[in-house]
């Protein structure tokens, strides 16, 4: 029993290794060239020539690029797949104090970081107040007070 290779399987080979390659962080724009490689097979099922193959599978690829990265856009992922929070990515941001295991502290990225004042002589962190985080030191996060009155705050 023989093996017979035939073009579709090189196009479905190709979007499956593009489709891996997504995997890299490409932004959904190997994962959409992946795709249109089913294009090319499909073409290549019907005795299409190989121009034609080629060209179902750019013109599938025009069109399925631009909406695959708009649909990663919209999923707010990250464009800086490496960012690390105290290394800047986060200075700047605006959180709100929370309470966590007895520490008040902000959650950034989803992780939970213990808080302290930069000034020392502006009071004490409360629950609720909105908060700018200007360092690191460690893993605590560096804040100044944005709002003093937590009552003001849109929750």
């Amino acid at each position: 029993m023989s093996i017979v290779f035939e073009t579709w399987h090189f196009w479905v080979i190709l979007a499956l290794a593009l489709a891996a390659m997504e995997m890299l962080g490409l932004g959904f724009v190997a994962l959409a060239i992946g795709v249109s490689c089913i294009a090319g097979a499909v073409a290549a099922l019907m005795d299409q020539p190989l121009w034609v193959q080629i060209a179902a599978t750019a013109v599938a690829a025009a069109i399925l690029t631009p909406l695959f990265v708009h649909w990663y856009k919209k999923a707010g992922v990250s464009s800086d797949p490496v960012s690390v929070t105290g290394d800047g990515g986060s200075l700047g941001q605006i959180c709100l104090i929370v309470s966590q295991q007895d520490r008040l502290g902000v959650v950034i990225k989803g992780d939970f970081f213990p808080a302290r004042l930069v000034q020392q002589n502006a009071g004490e962190l409360q629950v609720g107040q909105q908060v700018e985080v200007k360092e690191f030191s460690g893993i605590t996060a560096m804040v100044a007070i944005v709002d003093s009155n937590p009552e003001t705050l849109d929750r």
